[in-house]
């Protein structure tokens, strides 16, 4: 039988999971001030088989670099390979584009840009500087840092690892995300795909400089997760938790209520741009929370358009011939989370 401890790190969980002399690392942990002592004190002399990182983001695979100097081999998915290869500023290139492209007034537009900036140098200063700087947001006791590496494996689909882990690919989060799967215990370890405290929205995404969608497979990975008959989740961020039937479903209905608000905001403007669509979704925080919201309802319209109810031409989304729907529930969650709690 394997066992599972769980390491905090600020923000995020790491999982040792063993069984007789073989452990693996579920995420390499954010790569903060005192991580590192962290992971030592807990691995208590023990040495891994792998490290498997469920997707690309810094907090879940900055310390990929630390554990190959340790000599212990790092796996990631195969399209999240770009985002462990390489920490350029390409993607806030992309994000000024896509963000000049979904019709905001000028000076939207121009707060969005300079809040971009204001990123690229953090990027920048915490790639070159040599002490560490305060956390932006309180999350981990220091900002975080994360050096390219090359991961040792690529994990494609339904590949066995150590302990009797299966890892499935549930692209969505990131293009390269999954997750792990312990079928022997029912036990799903899933980075950011499922959380406990809220409905996760995945951001604007691009891959080999093009925009892909993100929600539709987002989705679609929840539906494939749900058939696992998992009974115990072990999540990148927040409490360990039962009952992962019922947090999917209520992940997918709170996703069908919103697209169905959506299709009916359209059936009123439809020939809408994404700025458009979303102030009259959300009026009161789009200027607040611009990028939770313009992704929200991007990936809204992705999934309209993946299911042949909405189409974009040059900016403007239209609804195709609509059909009736029912009437969308409560409309109380928020476009970046809802707490379960």
């Amino acid at each position: 039988m394997a066992s599972v401890e769980r390491i905090r790190l600020g923000y995020n969980n790491v999982y040792l999971v063993s069984e007789a002399d073989a452990l693996v690392v579920i995420d390499t942990g954010p790569d903060y001030r005192g991580a590192r002592e962290t992971i030592l004190e807990a691995l208590a002399g023990r040495r891994p088989s792998v490290v498997l990182a469920t997707h690309g983001h810094l907090d879940h695979a900055g310390l990929g670099t630390w554990w190959q100097e340790r000599g212990i081999p790092v796996a990631i998915g195969a399209l999240d390979l770009p985002q462990a290869l390489s920490q350029s500023d390409a993607d806030i290139d992309h994000l000024e584009s896509y963000a000049r492209s979904v019709g905001a007034p000028a000076e939207v537009v121009g707060e969005v840009i300079a809040g971009l900036e204001l990123r690229r140098l953090w990027a920048s200063e915490m790639r070159s500087r040599a002490g560490w700087r305060d956390a932006r947001d309180g999350r981990w006791p220091t900002a975080l840092r994360y050096p390219a590496f090359q991961p040792e494996q690529t994990v494609t689909d339904d590949e066995g690892f150590p302990c009797g882990l299966q890892v499935l690919m549930s692209p969505g989060h990131t293009p390269g995300n999954l997750v792990a799967w312990l079928p022997s215990e029912r036990l799903l370890f899933s980075g950011d795909q499922l959380l406990p405290d809220i409905t996760p929205t995945p951001a604007i995404q691009f891959l080999e400089g093009r925009r892909v969608p993100s929600l539709p497979p987002f989705l679609h990975s929840l539906d494939r997760i749900s058939g696992l008959g998992a009974t115990r989740c072990f999540p990148g961020h927040g409490e360990p938790f039962d009952g992962v039937e019922a947090a999917i479903s209520d992940n997918l209905s709170q996703a069908k209520n919103r697209t169905m608000r959506l299709e009916q905001v359209m059936a009123e403007a439809s020939g809408a741009t994404v700025y458009d669509l979303s102030e009259r979704l959300y009026p009161r925080a789009l200027r607040r929370r611009f990028w939770q919201i313009i992704a929200t309802v991007q990936g809204h319209l992705d999934v309209l358009a993946e299911q042949g109810k909405a189409a974009e031409a040059e900016s403007l989304w239209y609804l195709l011939p609509a059909s009736p729907w029912p009437q969308a529930a409560s409309a109380s969650a928020t476009p970046w989370g809802t707490s379960r709690l």
